[in-house]
């Protein structure tokens, strides 16, 4: 009766304990990815997801850094600057002058998005995921917004 009691506690126990979240799971250099040539910030650092051998793995990442203006005196925001329009972009958008959104507040972005003629929308927002389309399209970018902040820009 003790081995049969003790087998259905573990059994219990096992059911019970927390399993991580797939969806969870940060970048940090080194560890598992799922799609190659993604990218993703954590903390400053932007990581692409690299082949090395025959598993994907996040590299080491990158600092990001943005363009500020000097606030005003007064004034204690900081603004980020958006690019100026570009021909280039009625062809399409790349992924360079696209990432000028990040660090920016939603609201800023959505403004530099529809100063530069560019489709702008929301594919997730902290952690809210939100329906998109599969059309891939050159002249729109869909941002990722945590804390209010871009983190993430997608071309298409």
């Amino acid at each position: 009766m003790g081995k049969r009691a003790l087998s259905t506690l573990l059994a219990i126990t096992v059911c019970l304990a927390p399993f991580p979240q797939a969806n969870a799971v940060t970048a940090k250099a080194g560890a598992k990815c799922t799609k190659f040539k993604t990218t993703s910030i954590v903390k400053g650092k932007k990581f692409t997801c690299i082949k090395s051998g025959k598993k994907l793995v996040w590299n080491k990442g990158v600092l990001v850094k943005a363009a500020v203006t000097k606030p005003k005196p007064g004034n204690s925001t900081v603004l980020l600057i958006c690019p100026k329009l570009d021909s280039a972009d009625q062809s399409g958008i790349s992924q360079a002058r696209a990432d000028a959104l990040i660090g920016m507040s939603e609201s800023q972005g959505y403004e530099c998005a529809d100063s530069l003629n560019w489709g702008f929308r929301v594919g997730q927002r902290d952690n809210e995921m939100f329906a998109t389309t599969r059309d891939y399209r050159f002249d729109r970018v869909t941002v990722v917004v945590i804390l209010g902040v871009i983190t993430r820009v997608d071309v298409g």
